[in-house]
C-alpha cells in the first residue's frame, strides 16, 4: 500500500477534522497540493468521520423516512420538512427501489441528518475562495443539489490580471481544476493563479459536463479586496468588464453597486450609460443632461492634475464623446494614444479613428499595418483581414489572415464562418478561403477548453460546434462547385448533412442536389427542412424556386421519425417537485403541478424578464399556435420582477400571445427544475418530470411539440433516418 512519510498520521487525522492550528494547516495544505496519498487519506478520514457522526443519528423530523421511503396508503399524507424552501424528498416515477435508489436515499439521509433539514432543504450552493498565499486559491464547495453525490466534480475559472506590461488586458485568463469529495455534498481544490489576479469567476460541474451549478444564474465570484474588507477598484472594474459580455443588463447593477464605493471614477459612468443606453442609478434618474456635464468636467479637471492611467483616460475620453464633449474626447484620446501607444485602448482609438476616417481602403490598411506593429490587438486583425478582403488582395488577405488566427483563445467560432464566408464570395480569394477551411476542419473542438462558456453545457457546446463545422462544409462544396469538383463538393455536402440538424443546411443542400439532378435526395433533405416543427422567424426556402416541390406525405413521414430520433436521444427523466410556488401578478400563489395543468409545459426561467432576449420572446411568439394544437403550452418564471415602465407595461398589455410572467419569489421553482443560467429552458412532461433542460429555445420548442402530440412517445422500430 503506498503511503507517504512527510507528515505523521496525528497530523493528517488532526487536518482532517478540521482543528490542526495554524501555520501548521497551511503547510499540510501546500503538502496536498502534490501528494495525491495524503489527499486520497484525507478523503477517506473525513468520509469515515461523517459516517461515524451519523450513528447513532439524532431523531429525525416526523414524515421523514416515509419521505424517502415512500409506501403507498390510502390514508399517507406527507409532512413536508420543515426549511425555508421546503422539498419534498421523493424518486422519478420510473425509479425502482434498486441498489442506485437505496444509495440516493441514503445519500438524502446523510444530508438532511448532518448537515440539518434547513440546510438541507434549502436548495443552495455555495462556493468559497481563500487566498492562501500569492498566485494560490483555494477553492470550496458545498452543496445540497443533484451534484452532492458525485465522488468528484470539476470548477473552470476566467481570472483577469491588470498589468502595465501587458496590452491585451481585456482578455481573462482559464484555469481547470478537479475538486475532491471531502465529504457528502463537500468538495475543495486548489489551482494556480498569477499573483496579480484581481478578480475571477467560477462555475462547478460534473465531471461530463452536462450538469452545472452557479450562483442563481451568475459565476461565483472572487474579488481581491483591500484593507477595510472592501473590494479594490480593479476588480470591480474587471467585473463590470466580465459581466457586461455575458449580460449588459446586469452590467448595470454591477456597475451601480461599484459605484456606490467609488462614485467619482469615468470608467463607471462610461460603463452605465453604455451598458444602461442612457439609464442612470436610483438617486440620480431624471437629472438633467446638463448635471452630468458638470460631472465631467470636475473629473476632467481633477484627472488633469495628476497622472492617471491608460483606462482612466479612454473612459474620460469616452465618457466625453457620450455627452458631446468633443475637446475633451480628442484631449484625452490624443494623451491615451501618445502616453500609452501599446496599450489596447490607445488600439481602440486608433482603429476608431482609422475606420471613421475618409481615406481610402489602401491607406486605412496602412494605418493598420503600423497600429499591429505597434500593439497586435486582436480587433485590429479582424478589420484589416475584412478590408483586406474587400479589396481582393491574396497577399494582403493571407498576411492579415495570419494575424487573426494567431490569436484563437476566446475566438467565437462563428466569427470564423463569417470570415470564411466573407472571402468565399470573392473569387481571387478562393484558394485562400479553401485552404482556410481544411484548416480549422482539421482540429477538433474541445469542451474542456476555453472556447465553452462557464455556464454553457457540453452537450450544448458540442451541438454548437457540429453546425459551425457544418456550415464549414458547406462553404468548402460552394467553393469546390466553383473549380468544377463536384465529387469534391458532394462529399463536403454530405458531411455536412451528417453533422447538421438546421433546417437551413438542409434546403442549401437540397439545392445542390437539385441543380446537380438528384431529384431523390434533394426531395429527402427538403423534406427533412419541412418537417421541422417549429416555424422560423424568416423562411428557410425563397419564394419563386422552381426546384423547391412539395415532398410527398410519405417522404415527409420518414423525415418527421429522423426528428423523433434525434429528439428523443437526449431526453431527461427527473422528478420535478410540482409543489414548488409560483406568484400571479395578483397575488395569487399556485403551485407549479397546478400551473401546468398536467400538460407538456415549456418553462422559460430567467432571473428578470428583460434578461429574455427580444428574438427569443419573437419566436416563442410566432409558435404559439402549434404549441397550442399540440396540446401543449408556455411558462414563462422569473425570480425578481422587473421595474414595469410604462412602455413594458403597455407591450405587455397589448401581448396575448406570451403569458405572463410567474414570480418565483423564493426559487423554489428555480430549484426543482435545477437551474442556472440567468435564461435557461425546460420541459415538464405530462406526468410532470423533467424531460430536457438546455439554452436552445429552437430545440426545446421541438421537443415540446412533439411530446405534446405524442410523436415522442414511441419511435419507430423499422425506418430509418435518410440522413
Amino acid at each position: 500500500m503506498e503511503s507517504c512519510t512527510q507528515i505523521d498520521d496525528q497530523t493528517l487525522n488532526r487536518y482532517a477534522d478540521g482543528v490542526l492550528p495554524e501555520p501548521s494547516a497551511t503547510a499540510v495544505r501546500l503538502h496536498l497540493r502534490s501528494c495525491a496519498v495524503c489527499r486520497r487519506e484525507v478523503q477517506l478520514i473525513r468520509e469515515l468521520s461523517a459516517a461515524l457522526r451519523a450513528v447513532p443519528t439524532p431523531k429525525p423530523p416526523d414524515g421523514l423516512f416515509e419521505e424517502i421511503f415512500p409506501v403507498e396508503t390510502e390514508s399517507a399524507a406527507p409532512i413536508p420538512l420543515v426549511g425555508a424552501q421546503a422539498q419534498p424528498v421523493a424518486f422519478s416515477r420510473r425509479l425502482i427501489l434498486s441498489g442506485g435508489a437505496f444509495l440516493i436515499a441514503g445519500m438524502a439521509a446523510v444530508l438532511v441528518l448532518t448537515l440539518g433539514p434547513e440546510r438541507a432543504m434549502a436548495g443552495t450552493s455555495t462556493l468559497r475562495f481563500h487566498r492562501e498565499e500569492p498566485g494560490a486559491l483555494t477553492l470550496r464547495y458545498e452543496t445540497v443539489s443533484a451534484l452532492a453525490a458525485e465522488p468528484g466534480l470539476r470548477a473552470r475559472l476566467r481570472y483577469w490580471v491588470p498589468d502595465s506590461l501587458r496590452f491585451a488586458q481585456t482578455e481573462p485568463g482559464y484555469r481547470v481544476v478537479e475538486l475532491s469529495r471531502e465529504e457528502p455534498g463537500v468538495f475543495s481544490g486548489a489551482v494556480a493563479l498569477p499573483p496579480g489576479t484581481v478578480y475571477a469567476v467560477a462555475a462547478v460541474e460534473r465531471l461530463d459536463g452536462n450538469y452545472i451549478d452557479s450562483d442563481f444564474g451568475r459565476s461565483w465570484e472572487y474579488l481581491k479586496t483591500g484593507g477595510e474588507g472592501r473590494a479594490t477598484l480593479d476588480a470591480r472594474l474587471y467585473q463590470v468588464l466580465a459581466t457586461s459580455r455575458l449580460n449588459p443588463v446586469r452590467a448595470v447593477e454591477v456597475t451601480e453597486q461599484a459605484l456606490s464605493e467609488y462614485p467619482d471614477r469615468p470608467e463607471l459612468w462610461t460603463a452605465l450609460l453604455l451598458y444602461g443606453r442612457g439609464a442612470l442609478p436610483e438617486d440620480s434618474r431624471g437629472m438633467p443632461l446638463g448635471v452630468h456635464r458638470e460631472r465631467l468636467e470636475r473629473m476632467d479637471a481633477a484627472t488633469r492634475l495628476r497622472d492617471p492611467g491608460p483606462g482612466e483616460m479612454h473612459a474620460l475620453s469616452l465618457y466625453a464623446r457620450l455627452l458631446g464633449r468633443e475637446e475633451t474626447e480628442a484631449h484625452w484620446r490624443s494623451a491615451l494614444t501618445a502616453e500609452h501607444p501599446r496599450h489596447e485602448y490607445a488600439s481602440q482609438a486608433r482603429l476608431e479613428t482609422i475606420l471613421l476616417s475618409s481615406t481610402s481602403q489602401a491607406e486605412k490598411l496602412d494605418a493598420l499595418d503600423r497600429s499591429w506593429s505597434l500593439a497586435p490587438m486582436p480587433s485590429v486583425a479582424q478589420v484589416g483581414l475584412q478590408l483586406a478582403q474587400e479589396v481582393a488582395d491574396p497577399a494582403l488577405t493571407r498576411i492579415w489572415l495570419e494575424r487573426y488566427a494567431s490569436n484563437p483563445v476566446f475566438r467565437d467560432p462563428r466569427l470564423d464562418v463569417e470570415v470564411t464566408e466573407r472571402m468565399g464570395e470573392v473569387p481571387a480569394l478562393g484558394t485562400i478561403a479553401e485552404e482556410w477551411i481544411l484548416r480549422q476542419l482539421s482540429g477538433q473542438p474541445d469542451w474542456l477548453g476555453p472556447d465553452r462558456p462557464l455556464a454553457g453545457r457540453r452537450a450544448n457546446f458540442e451541438a454548437e460546434a457540429a453546425e459551425s463545422l457544418a456550415r464549414l462544409h458547406v462553404l468548402l462544396g460552394r467553393l469546390r462547385v466553383a473549380r468544377g469538383d463536384r465529387a469534391g463538393a458532394l462529399d463536403a455536402f454530405e458531411r455536412a448533412a451528417e453533422l447538421s440538424w438546421n433546417p437551413r443546411v438542409f434546403v442549401e443542400l437540397a439545392r445542390f442536389h437539385a441543380e446537380a439532378g438528384s431529384s431523390t435526395r434533394a426531395a429527402q433533405l427538403l423534406a427533412l427542412a419541412q418537417a421541422d416543427p417549429v416555424i422560423p422567424l424568416e423562411p428557410y426556402v425563397p419564394e419563386g424556386e422552381d426546384w423547391a416541390t412539395a415532398p410527398t406525405e410519405a417522404r415527409l413521414a420518414v423525415a418527421r421519425a429522423a426528428w423523433r430520433e434525434h429528439l428523443a436521444s437526449p431526453l431527461l427523466d427527473e422528478w420535478v417537485n410540482g409543489g414548488a410556488t409560483l406568484e400571479a401578478a395578483s397575488g395569487e400563489e399556485r403551485t407549479l403541478h397546478e400551473v401546468t395543468g398536467g400538460d407538456v409545459t415549456l418553462i422559460i426561467q430567467t432571473l428578470r424578464p428583460s434578461y429574455v432576449p427580444a428574438e427569443s420572446l419573437d419566436l416563442l411568439r410566432a409558435n404559439g399556435p402549434k404549441l397550442t394544437a399540440a396540446g401543449a403550452r408556455a411558462l414563462l418564471v422569473t425570480v425578481s420582477p422587473d421595474s414595469r415602465s410604462g412602455d413594458q407595461t403597455a407591450a405587455e398589455d397589448n401581448n396575448q400571445e406570451i403569458p405572463p410572467f410567474l414570480h418565483d419569489r423564493r426559487s423554489e421553482v428555480w430549484e426543482a427544475l435545477g437551474a442556472w443560467k440567468s435564461v435557461q429552458y425546460f420541459i415538464v412532461d405530462s406526468a410532470g418530470v423533467l424531460r430536457y433542460r438546455g439554452e436552445a429555445l429552437e430545440t426545446a420548442l421541438r421537443i415540446t411539440m412533439m411530446l405534446g402530440d405524442g410523436s415522442l412517445s414511441s419511435l419507430p422500430q423499422s425506418e430509418g433516418s435518410e440522413r
